[in-house]
């Protein structure tokens, strides 16, 4: 137990002569904080179901086309409404695709509107 204490005072003025004071109590309150818990690299990754995703495609949905329209040129709306149109009109171009097709969609769809710091 000694042993440990005169290292630690020998690692302190080492600590002294490279850093400043600053530094030093970033790096000391560094060391105190709690790990977070790593994910087992072998663990495996739960895939999302079809309801949750689409649940998500539509609350995001929702969220963009509930946005307040007020800062929008009106340019902007009638552009925004001509898309509406055409995303109408276009609907039924998804039906000819299968199951797994349409999965693949969704899941770009989600990675696409995923913000871009999100590691998912």
């Amino acid at each position: 137990m000694r042993k440990v204490a005169a290292m630690s005072k020998i690692g302190k003025a080492f600590m002294s002569l490279i850093l400043d004071k600053k530094a030093r109590d970033a790096l000391e309150n560094a060391a105190q904080r709690p790990k977070p818990k790593a994910r087992p690299v072998n663990a495996p990754r739960e895939e999302p179901s079809e309801a949750s995703i689409k649940a998500q495609l539509h609350a995001k949905l929702e969220g963009v086309q509930n946005r307040p329209q007020q800062t929008a040129s009106p340019t902007r709306q009638q552009l925004i409404q001509n898309a509406l149109r055409v995303h109408a009109a276009k609907q039924d171009v998804l039906d000819d695709l299968s199951q797994e097709q349409k999965m693949k969609l969704q899941v770009m769809a989600m990675k696409a509107m995923a913000p871009k710091g999100s590691s998912r």
